[in-house]
């Protein structure tokens, strides 16, 4: 298991909040727009927001388990198979913001600082915190009932809309009540009513850093621990994405062959897969950036580096070629 944290500064002497950051962990995000003011202006901008959420799910591998967009503010939880939290958060909200800035003619910060984020015990909060997200809506007297509202995933959770979200997963929390979907379903609906006067679960963490019990997080103060001894922690999965640059002239280096050949759109063209694969995993480039480099599209970038990771797991030759071509890449 890989950690690395993030100690980003302001321009002055202050320095922003540390970033836990570690496989497979559980977060609760949250982030306002500056001054309070509103980040959404109409239903459309929060499908576009929608929109830059799956295309970050998709190129960071984030599972969502609850969302919920509101005026000024969003609430996520979600979990990161790789330590990249930074890298996705980074990417979501530079690319909504950039595109709201654009759409409204507007200059200057759209998000009050950084997002908030807090590591969380699922197995002790993951029902009550999905509940505490999917109420924000009748909370703030937007609905009487939480399943009134459109842009939270309740509605998913009860059945009752097509997924927007494509790596929502629901089963994790229904899988509390029943194996049967329906059953669950109605038992989380009735969960979520019940509760509808829930306490913020969120003002029981840890310097705002963690949620979870007493063993989950003495766990935590002992990763912020190791980590705070060793700023100097770094790796090409953490928190350093590359140039494209490094990720074509390391395959072509390693694998003695010109930069043409990884363009070139033939059958079997292993050079191609993998440069897809890396490109999507270390740089900052979005799926239709990367299509654009390989005059494709964005959904075509997706489907041929699920296949390579498919292929991946059950071949050592691939996995020799991606362990070889990361060394490349570091060397530079």
């Amino acid at each position: 298991m890989t950690f690395t944290q993030s100690y980003d500064t302001l321009p002055s002497v202050i320095a922003r909040p540390l970033r836990i950051s570690f496989e497979n962990a559980f977060y609760h995000i949250t982030a306002r727009g500056i001054r309070r003011e509103n980040i959404f202006y109409s239903d459309k901008d929060k499908y576009v927001f929608i929109d830059k959420m799956n295309e970050t799910f998709e190129k960071y591998s984030f599972v969502c388990y609850a969302y919920c967009l509101m005026d000024n503010h969003y609430h996520l939880f979600i979990k990161t198979p790789s330590a990249n939290i930074s890298e996705g958060m980074h990417y979501l909200n530079t690319s909504y913001a950039n595109w709201f800035r654009a759409k409204y003619k507007l200059v200057g910060s759209i998000f009050q600082g950084r997002y908030k984020s807090i590591v969380v015990d699922a197995d002790s909060y993951a029902l009550v915190l999905s509940a505490y997200i999917h109420l924000n809506p009748a909370r703030a007297g937007m609905v009487d009932d939480p399943d009134n509202y459109h842009f939270s995933s309740f509605l998913d959770y009860i059945g009752k809309k097509s997924p927007l979200v494509k790596r929502l997963d629901v089963s994790f929390i229904l899988s509390n009540f029943s194996d049967n979907e329906e059953q669950a379903q109605k038992q989380y609906m009735k969960y979520v009513i019940e509760n509808a006067d829930l306490k913020n679960p969120l003002e029981k963490s840890y310097k705002n850093l963690a949620l979870g019990s007493e063993k989950f997080i003495e766990k935590i103060k002992e990763k912020i621990s190791k980590l705070s001894s060793n700023r100097e922690i770094s790796h090409i999965k953490g928190e350093n994405l590359l140039p494209k640059e490094r990720v074509i002239n390391a395959v072509s280096t390693q694998f003695n062959i010109k930069q043409n050949i990884i363009f070139k759109k033939i059958k079997g063209n292993i050079y191609r897969k993998l440069t897809l694969y890396l490109l999507k995993k270390y740089t900052p480039l979005s799926l239709k950036e990367i299509g654009e480099l390989f005059n494709i599209d964005y959904s075509a970038v997706s489907q041929t580096v699920k296949r390579f990771e498919k292929e991946m797991r059950k071949d050592k030759i691939t996995q020799g070629m991606v362990e070889k071509t990361t060394k490349e890449m570091e060397r530079k």
